[in-house]
């Protein structure tokens, strides 16, 4: 990691830029092996650096314009909690939903847990409903679509 990354915040600043260029080894470089992200709008969380890249992967491939606006971000130890915009829009399919071509705009929050210069642990909150509607889907649907995925996930699992 390059000298400019020290602090927690300096990490989770970096790794936002990765994401918002939709580099996702870059992102990656930012997160150790073990790590663990929860998507709370999605009911998802990726274990390990290897489900944490197929899921950014998916993401990003369905959402390619996807960016962090930060608003802040404030530090306490290993704690890094921030809070501003994402946007996005979808030109691909995710866990089977149809691709609307519509973009959203939607507050987020997220808090992260950076150990030895790494996040292990990443919370991300945004409104389920608002992004489905911005979106032009039916929230119940794409909820039930989701269901039907993290279902998969765990029979894969298994």
């Amino acid at each position: 990691m390059s000298e400019q990354h020290t602090t927690p915040a300096d990490v989770v600043q970096a790794y936002a830029q990765a994401k918002s260029r939709a580099d996702v080894q870059a992102a990656l470089l930012y997160c150790s092996p073990d790590t663990v992200f929860e998507t709370i709008a999605f009911q998802a969380v990726a274990t390990g650096i290897d489900e944490v890249a197929r899921q950014t992967a998916a993401f990003l491939r369905t959402f390619p314009d996807y960016g962090v606006e930060l608003e802040y971000l404030v530090a306490a130890g290993d704690l890094v909690v921030g809070a501003g915009t994402i946007r996005a829009t979808m030109v691909e399919s995710l866990v089977g939903i149809e691709p609307t071509g519509r973009a959203f705009a939607l507050p987020f929050a997220c808090h992260w847990r950076v150990r030895d210069g790494l996040i292990a642990h990443e919370r991300f909150f945004f409104d389920f409903h608002q992004m489905c509607e911005q979106l032009g889907l039916s929230t119940a649907d794409a909820a039930a679509r989701f269901a039907a995925w993290r279902e998969r996930a765990k029979a894969v699992a298994r």
